[in-house]
């Protein structure tokens, strides 16, 4: 609480740039996790992974005491990088299977890139340039769009 407190005021970052990085680098590895909710349970299923989608490594085991134990998959990790406020194309897929996330990239808490992100493959692409500090993403689709990231 203290680095946010103290150091991410405008003023504060602007007067002290060289420890707010330092300080920075202290904090916990930012990542992005995907976690999978079972929808329907069966007790006969005790002990055993309730995931049964193909693409992912993430697990949600039934307990004997009718608790679920969730482990993600861990789809965007990368040293000093951040993936903050993820974004996809809402308007036509909203609780269906989709494959392309944008965020908010991260370099020292100072927001500093656009990323896309492939959940599936986990490749990414970035946009930065120098001294461009964007902020959250929002998907906005081409009118005549026919694939998912045409926007």
């Amino acid at each position: 609480f203290e680095f946010v407190y103290n150091y991410l005021y405008l003023a504060n970052l602007r007067a002290n740039w060289d420890e707010v990085k330092r300080q920075a680098e202290k904090a916990p590895q930012p990542e992005a996790r995907r976690y999978v909710l079972p929808l329907s349970i069966d007790k006969a299923d005790t002990g055993k992974n309730l995931v049964t989608l193909p693409y992912t490594t993430a697990t949600a085991t039934l307990r004997s005491d009718e608790t679920v134990w969730l482990e993600p998959e861990v789809i965007f990790s990368g040293p000093r990088h951040a993936f903050e406020f993820p974004q996809i194309n809402y308007k036509k897929y909203c609780g269906k299977p989709y494959t392309y996330t944008y965020g908010l990239g991260l370099n020292h808490f100072v927001p500093d890139r656009l990323c896309k992100l492939n959940v599936k493959t986990k490749e990414t692409w970035v946009w930065q340039e120098p001294d461009s500090y964007p902020s959250e993403p929002i998907f906005v689709s081409h009118p005549d769009a026919l694939e998912e990231d045409d926007g």
